[in-house]
């Protein structure tokens, strides 16, 4: 099981529903996105990667790669050129969540976190 975040680049509608309506139509176009990582999302996968290295970093049979709290990797090909997606092992959501939402709004990018219905933004 593991817990998913949404990193935002463009300007997220204010109004609750208009917001998820825009998250829901970004993951839409995430799909096919083939643009580059925008700026300020790489930025943050490299805040994210030098606290918590890449899943893709570990050699097979590392035993440390177990405790690594991505659910995937390598990490960077979550990073699109409008939003960032990432998937955290449950087990470690608690330490890893505040810490990235926090690097995602000291950059400016909004986090949008389905599980628990609420949306950071930045000041």
């Amino acid at each position: 099981m593991s817990y998913s975040l949404d990193f935002v680049v463009p300007g997220v509608p204010n109004r609750k529903g208009q917001a998820w309506d825009f998250l829901e139509d970004l993951t839409d176009r995430y799909e096919d996105d083939r643009g580059p990582t925008h700026p300020l999302l790489r930025q943050l996968h490299d805040v994210l990667v030098a606290r918590y290295p890449c899943l893709s970093s570990y050699a097979d049979g590392d035993p440390e790669k177990d405790d690594c709290p991505w659910a995937d990797g390598p990490l960077i090909n979550n990073f699109a050129s409008e939003m960032g997606m990432v998937s955290i092992k449950s087990s470690r959501a608690e330490e890893v969540v505040p810490f990235a939402v926090d690097a995602a709004l000291a950059l400016g990018i909004t986090v949008m976190d389905g599980q628990d219905e609420k949306i950071h933004r930045p000041k």
